[in-house]
């Protein structure tokens, strides 16, 4: 467990470091890098032959040079498998990711051994192309990991080290100067000179992975910001399209409850008109069309308020501080006179304490209990109980309406809060209601950032709580956009 744990940290994270990899191999960055490191080093001998015949390389640097093109023809083989086995998509599989992870810094491993070998042979610590031991580290830390970059850091250090020592200590005979003119230099037998060059290539790695990771650092916080932004963005069109979709959906359905009351309007007046009615039966015509306009009215007027809810302000509820015993007291007692009228028990308590808050719009709030008051007593029997309570905890207001009415079939539960849509017992009883009801309620409740949970059961009653935060309760940074939650067993009749 602990060895898989280890190899994780040698994996680079985020697609884009991936990426970049997948693209090194495809290309093959390195693999073009040292083809032009083979044929530059051959260049320079072949120059260096003809301009300076008193100093002559020992054939080392070339069979070391011949090595180079040898094993880099071995990576471009090795790079070919690993790239079928990659495919050609923007992600690597994680098993292929290891296995790039190795082959990466196996070839940066050799790189160093044989940059190591050529110093050898080109004037030691001398050689100011030591420098070239920083390129890998920087490779290393901005597409790998850091520690990736520390273990070629070490990788080069103990190469260098290990150089600088044995040429100073004797163990590494002979030395080759860098150019002619350092035939007679010493500094490599110098060991003031071999310790600081030793420290100064030590703090050039370990500064270069230091401030390279700081950096990459950053970069992967960006490339993790920008992937969550680009899932957002990506959630967002899916409700967009889903909010276009239903929207669609419900302006035909709207528009197809509008028809049946304004086409029944139509075929009455025009039976006045032609006088087909007679004037015994024309009050009875009469108030069939008001009645019919009267239905109207109403879904307009829902429609109108459902219009509202949906277009209000983001910050509209966040912004009120609602007292909600005063709005629960106006809905109830503007109920009262059609409970007694049914001759139901309308019961109404608070526990709220004082001055209870609620971030949410009166207007709004006022609206939501009326429509389940009004449902409660619409769909409760002569003779049955509707309860309004509220309750209050440390950060949410509890409103509930409840009722031992008719209930809701478990077939309706789907698509309750959806516009237009009424629960088969109400249609079987041909109770009359515009379907619009519950659909202002759960937009009012959502967008304050509360939810909604039903109990109910057929034949058993029903329950709506809404749980709206409190004034002074913190805002959510993110929240869901359907938070209602439905159940199928009703409370226990009080």
């Amino acid at each position: 467990m602990q060895g898989v744990q280890s190899l994780s940290r040698l994996l680079p994270h985020g697609k884009f470091r991936a990426r970049v990899l997948q693209a090194m191999i495809r290309h093959h960055w390195f693999i073009r890098m040292r083809w032009v490191i083979v044929l530059a080093t051959a260049a320079l001998l072949v120059i260096e032959w003809l301009q300076m015949p008193g100093l002559r390389r020992p054939s080392a640097v070339a069979l070391a040079v011949s090595w180079l093109a040898i094993i880099n023809l071995v990576w471009m083989l090795v790079g070919r498998g690993l790239l079928v086995a990659g495919g050609e998509g923007d992600t690597i599989a994680p098993g292929v990711l290891r296995r790039v992870t190795v082959f990466t810094n196996a070839q940066m491993m050799v790189d160093l051994l044989f940059l190591t070998i050529i110093l050898r042979y080109t004037g030691g610590i001398e050689n100011p192309m030591a420098i070239f031991y920083l390129f890998h580290v920087l490779i290393a830390t901005l597409l790998l990991t850091s520690a990736n970059a520390l273990l070629q850091g070490f990788w080069a250090l103990l190469l260098y080290s290990v150089l600088a020592v044995g040429e100073c200590c004797g163990f590494i005979r002979p030395h080759y100067p860098f150019m002619a003119s350092m035939a007679e230099s010493k500094l490599y037998l110098d060991w003031v000179y071999v310790l600081t060059s030793v420290g100064v290539l030590a703090a050039g790695v370990f500064g270069t992975a230091y401030f390279t990771q700081q950096i990459s650092s950053r970069l992967d916080d960006q490339e993790g910001e920008l992937y969550e932004a680009n899932n957002a963005l990506r959630r967002s069109q899916v409700a967009i399209q889903d909010l276009q979709a239903r929207r669609s959906r419900f302006m035909l359905t709207a528009a197809h409850q509008l028809k049946g009351p304004l086409a029944g309007i139509e075929t009455l007046a025009g039976l006045i008109r032609d006088r087909v009615v007679g004037a015994d039966a024309l009050d009875g015509v009469v108030t069939r069309i008001v009645s019919r306009c009267q239905q109207a009215i109403v879904q307009v007027t829902e429609l109108l308020t459902l219009a509202r809810v949906q277009e209000a302000a983001p910050l509209k509820h966040q912004a009120a501080d609602t007292p909600v015993a005063e709005v629960l007291g106006k809905v109830v007692r503007s109920f009262s006179e059609l409970a007694a009228y049914k001759r139901i028990d309308l019961q109404f308590s608070l526990e709220l304490g004082e001055g209870a808050l609620a971030a949410v719009d009166s207007r709004d709030l006022e609206d939501c209990i009326s429509n389940l008051v009004d449902n409660a007593i619409k769909y409760t029997p002569e003779g049955g109980k509707v309860w309004v309570r509220a309750s209050r905890d440390h950060e949410t207001i509890s409103i509930s309406v409840k009722d031992n009415g008719m209930g809701i079939a478990e077939d309706s539960e789907d698509d309750l809060f959806d516009p237009f849509r009424r629960g088969n017992l109400a249609l079987a009883a041909s109770i009359p209601g515009s379907g619009l009801g519950l659909a202002i309620v759960r937009e009012v409740v959502e967008q304050a950032g509360g939810r909604i949970e039903v109990r109910s059961a057929a034949g058993e009653g029903s329950e709506f709580t809404l749980v709206l935060p409190t004034h002074d309760a913190p805002v959510a940074a993110v929240r869901g956009t359907r938070t209602t939650i439905m159940s199928s067993h009703a409370s226990p009749a009080e």
